[in-house]
Order: C-alpha cells, then sequence, then structure tokens
C-alpha cells in the first residue's frame, strides 16, 4: 500500500525528533493513504513552519509482512474506543504526555477543532469523562465532518523498519 506524508521538504530519513505531541494517536511519524489529504497537509506545514515547499513523500508499507510482535493497533471507525484514544493523546493537561505502547496505530482523522472540542467534553462530563457511553457522545463530536480520512501513525523505530521510501 502507498501512504504519503505531507511536509515542508522532502524527507529522505524519518526522524522522531521533529514528531509533536498530543496528536490524534500520540507522537509520531503520521501518513494517509489519501494523495489529495496529503497535499493539503504539505501546504499546511509550509505555514506552520513559516517556509519551505509543499512536498509529498511516498512510502510502501504491507501490514502482511510484520513481525507478529508489531504491536498495531487498528479503529475501523468514529467510535467510543476511539475517542477515548484520541482524547488520551490529545490531554495536553497531562504531563508528561500520553504513552501507549502501540508500534503503528491506524484510524479515523479527527475534526480539527478537537483541543476546544474535548475541553468542553471534559468540562461537561467531569470525571465520568472516560465512560463508554460519554465517549461514545465524544466520537459523533469528534467524527470529521467532511470526507472521513484514514491516517497511520508509525510510533517507534521498530514501525519505522515496515516503511519503505518509495
Amino acid at each position: 500500500m502507498r501512504l504519503y506524508h505531507g511536509s515542508y521538504c522532502k524527507i529522505s530519513k524519518i526522524d522522531f525528533a521533529f514528531a509533536r505531541n498530543f496528536k490524534d494517536f500520540g507522537t509520531g511519524f503520521y501518513l494517509t493513504p489519501d494523495f489529495g489529504r496529503a497535499v493539503k497537509m504539505a501546504l499546511r506545514s509550509v505555514i506552520l513552519n513559516n517556509g519551505g515547499e509543499p512536498e509529498v513523500n511516498p512510502f510502501i508499507f504491507n501490514k502482511s509482512t510484520c513481525a507478529d510482535d508489531l504491536k498495531i493497533k487498528e479503529f475501523k471507525d468514529y467510535n467510543w474506543e476511539w475517542a477515548g484514544f484520541v482524547l488520551m493523546n490529545r490531554d495536553k493537561s497531562q504531563n508528561p504526555p500520553y504513552n501507549h505502547d502501540y508500534d503503528i496505530v491506524i484510524g479515523p482523522v479527527a475534526d480539527s477543532y478537537v483541543d476546544q472540542v474535548i475541553k468542553t467534553y471534559k468540562d461537561e462530563f467531569d470525571n465520568r469523562f472516560l465512560e463508554p457511553d460519554n465517549l461514545k457522545i465524544l466520537a459523533s463530536r469528534l467524527k470529521y465532518s467532511g470526507e472521513k480520512y484514514i491516517q497511520y501513525c508509525f510510533c517507534t523505530e521498530k514501525a519505522l523498519t515496515h516503511l519503505i521510501k518509495d
């Protein structure tokens, strides 16, 4: 499968030093199978970086050839489990940031207003914010309003060994 990473530069070697905390699936190297989405992310990263040239970096990933000990978590849809995982990874009140033990996480992209949605949700549900019925409500609020985009987050060096620059 071909995956794309939109950036402000060409990527010859993936460096986790450039990865940011508090993303949907935690700190990692994010890719998408959607070329158009990668183009939008490349343009966005030029703006956020205050410069550079938009680049769509292609990679090849074959999930079926991954080692048995590679921990892959896949969310098929916007559900309560996905919402809880996004909430934990995006929660900026945690210091240090939440740290899961997956090598690769695959699933839908959260709405771009996720930080405000999570703050409002946690204020509303107080200490009941991790209850599955409440997380179902959060999932509906975090659902991306446009087309459903899938993201792949490679979270460990071990995971990166299964990603081939195209």
